[in-house]
């Protein structure tokens, strides 16, 4: 132990002699009046006074006091309880009956905790070990028990993370290995998003164990009506086949549907033989216009490639058909694309649609750079000459506003180079570059394909002319013109969406997986568009039925709707129908949003399986505004789709981690495998403690105590 303090040595002097003056003055001074006490006593009274004011002085100078302490840690024994349905729904958990004397033995020589992982929708093992790894990290782990029949669902492989916990993993595997005759809807892939008038794909994996030579029916069906179905052999005892149905998207909305395998009349369980899906079928029409200084080739490339998409109805307009033409003519359209333009005839007409709606710019030789820069539309570019440059396509890869498959991306590269104004390029802050410009092989630092957004309307631009040469690249590279079609369309569809300026809104994913945490944002702006969160936001979220029976899911064919509406409408009910569902099955559920930074954010956590409709209000500034919208829980039978028990796995585990698996039966064995471990044992940290004395219970008893002495002594010799 060490005493220490910010004050120089020498102010114990002062303490000292503070002691010292007071005990002189205290007893020094009135010597006469003690002169009845006896001797050792007229030394021990000034001695103790001292002692005691010393002490005190000295505290005041708020000494430290710098203690090793040793911290003794018992070895931790971590418990990961498989509480999926796979494990809890058949019977094989093990409940406190076997676990309570394991338990009580452990206790004698580990400090033991239990995690359960997994539930009724999922299993995710690495999962598991990952959070254990996290949580017990710097600790004293010793070795991680983990329980489970060895199914997972949902993540990686766990054989990958197990080993990086450094401790033996001991399994104890549960469940029943036995194949069981069953056939079941393995997996379903599909677009979760798609655009009404054109027809998705479904492609279902179907699994069939014990069933050979027999025969089923894969159907799909929305509500009562059959749209697809296909008929199965199951060839040989572990058959596996993958079936790609197709879906007419017809209604815009939420659409729920329902696939159902005809179940055997000797199956396991019929559980896992239906499965529902919830798509998003999203009204893509658009109407885009071409606006051209001149007939060139690239009109007709982009036109070609726009048009490839059958949601996507394009008109032209050149100089001939533009003379006269108003602004107020282009209201209708979502995308307004100008080709060498401004020019000095249609100025006007260009400011006034670049203003109102979305641009996709083509800057060629034509275009007049002087006119195209008071547009202030993200992109300047300062020409020195009227010369151009032939420059290449070089992918930024750090552009985050839409994705690009990077072989699509590569092949692009590859594309013959534009040419393009030479000049001086600057670009907004809120740009970002898709391609950028290279001469030579050299990257110029210019935009060659890039895109931005100014107060909600959405800019693109392509800095140079020649795409129709993209096109035929494009055709004679791959044998079709696939790769330039899909750029322009992901070039119109991120452009021509119109960002919404609604002064209320709320954001909800349309569809989400049963299991999955729901979390739903608001915001509010002010009058200069600025987000506020002062007034409360008060929601009412109507269930409105369950999507896992097939013939009673109903479609959400209305799309989000936000309103701004009078104090007098805010009490009716609003939320979208979903069909004509009885209202035994509905019920309301209200919430009010949380703060969160500029907005607002309501977690709902994980939700049954159903279609919901939401209707959000706040007022603000003696407005009330109203929110509404819909979203699905879609039900996923993960659990009952594979019910045989994989053991080899939670033998891997063990042994690649130096553990041992066990079974439910010789679970007993478990303390006896710990306690022969020569690796394991407590660990003792040394640590060094700084501890203000005067909080030390002992020194206050100390002036106490002095304090007593030198009373009790007085009060005795001088009564």
């Amino acid at each position: 132990m060490q005493l220490l303090t910010d004050y120089p040595w020498y102010f114990l002097l002062f303490c000292l002699l503070a002691g010292g003056v007071y005990a002189w003055v205290l007893y020094g001074l009135g010597r006469n009046k003690n002169a009845d006490l006896p001797k050792w006593a007229r030394a021990t009274l000034p001695a103790l006074r001292f002692v005691v004011v010393t002490l005190l002085a000295f505290l005041l100078l708020g000494p430290l006091v710098k203690r090793q302490v040793h911290d003794k840690e018992r070895p931790i024994v971590v418990v990961a309880d498989d509480v999926s349905a796979s494990v809890t729904e058949h019977g094989y958990a093990l409940g406190d009956e076997a676990w309570d004397p394991v338990t009580r033995r452990l206790e004698k020589d580990f400090e033991v905790a239990r995690l359960p992982y997994g539930d009724g929708h999922f299993t995710d093992i690495a999962a598991a070990l990952t959070d254990i790894k996290e949580r017990y990290a710097g600790r004293n782990l010793a070795a991680v028990v983990l329980t489970g029949d060895g199914i997972y669902n949902r993540g990686q492989n766990p054989t990958g993370v197990a080993p990086t916990l450094a401790v033996p993993v001991y399994t104890v595997a549960l469940g029943d290995t036995t194949p069981r005759r069953d056939a079941a809807i393995a997996n379903v892939r599909y677009n979760r998003i798609a655009y009404m008038g054109n027809r998705f794909p479904v492609e279902v994996t179907v699994r069939a164990t014990r069933l050979a030579g027999r025969h089923s029916t894969l159907t799909l069906r929305q509500g009562g009506t059959t749209l697809a179905s296909q008929p199965l052999t199951y060839e040989g005892d572990n058959h596996t086949a993958t079936v790609t149905l197709s879906i007419d998207a017809e209604k815009a909305g939420l659409q729920s549907y329902t696939l159902t395998l005809a179940p055997d009349a000797d199956e396991q369980t019929t559980a896992n033989n239906s499965r529902t899906l919830v798509v998003e079928v999203i009204d893509g029409h658009q109407k885009i216009a071409i606006l051209a200084a001149a007939p060139h080739p690239d009109i007709a490339a982009l036109r070609s490639a726009i048009e490839h998409n059958p949601n996507y109805e394009v008109d032209l307009f050149l100089p001939a058909k533009l003379a006269g033409m108003s602004p107020a003519q282009f209201k209708n359209y979502n995308l307004v694309i100008l080709h060498n333009l401004p020019s000095v005839a249609a100025d006007g007409l260009v400011r006034s649609v670049v203003a109102q709606l979305p641009t996709l710019f083509v800057v060629g030789l034509q275009t007049d750079l002087g006119r195209f820069n008071a547009l202030h539309c993200g992109l300047e570019i300062v020409a020195r000459t009227r010369k151009t440059d032939e420059v290449s396509a070089s992918r930024n890869t750090a552009f985050s506003l839409f994705t690009l498959d990077d072989d699509l991306g590569r092949r692009l590269e590859q594309l013959p180079p534009l040419q393009a104004p030479f000049g001086d390029y600057h670009v907004a802050a809120n740009v970002q570059t898709l391609f950028g410009a290279t001469l030579g092989g050299v990257a110029t630092g210019r935009p060659l394909v890039a895109f931005g957004q100014q107060e909600g309307i959405r800019r693109a631009y392509v800095a140079g002319e020649g795409l129709w040469r993209w096109r035929l690249h494009s055709y004679q590279a791959t044998g079709s013109h696939d790769d330039f079609n899909s750029l322009v369309e992901k070039m119109m569809v991120y452009t021509s969406l119109q960002v919404g300026k609604e002064r209320f809104r709320v954001t909800a994913q349309p569809v989400y997986t049963a299991g999955q945490p729901v979390e739903l944002e608001a915001e509010l702006y002010n009058d200069n568009y600025e987000p506020v969160n002062t007034p409360e936001v008060v929601m009412e979220i109507m269930t409105h039925s369950s999507v896992s029976r097939a013939d009673s899911s109903p479609n959400l064919g209305e799309q989000p709707e936000i309103q701004h509406v009078s104090a007098n409408d805010c009490g009716s009910n609003s939320s979208p129908k979903l069909g004509e569902v009885p209202e035994g099955r509905r019920s309301v559920s209200s919430y009010t949003f949380n703060r969160s930074g500029d907005g607002y954010v309501l977690r709902l956590g994980a939700l049954e399986a159903g279609t919901y409709s939401y209707t959000a209000k706040t007022t603000f500034n003696g407005h009330d505004y109203k929110a509404t919208g819909h979203f699905a829980i879609e039900e996923e039978n993960l659990e009952e789709v594979t019910l045989v028990a994989d053991h080899s796995l939670m033998n891997t585990l063990a042994a690649s981690t130096g553990g041992t698996m066990l079974t439910a039966d010789s679970l007993g064995r478990l303390p006896d495998l710990l306690a022969a471990r020569d690796d394991i044992r407590s660990v003792i940290y040394t640590h060094t403690r700084y501890t203000d004395l005067l909080s030390l219970p002992w020194v206050l008893l100390l002036i106490i105590l002095l304090f007593t002495l030198e009373w009790g002594i007085r009060k005795y010799f001088l009564n």
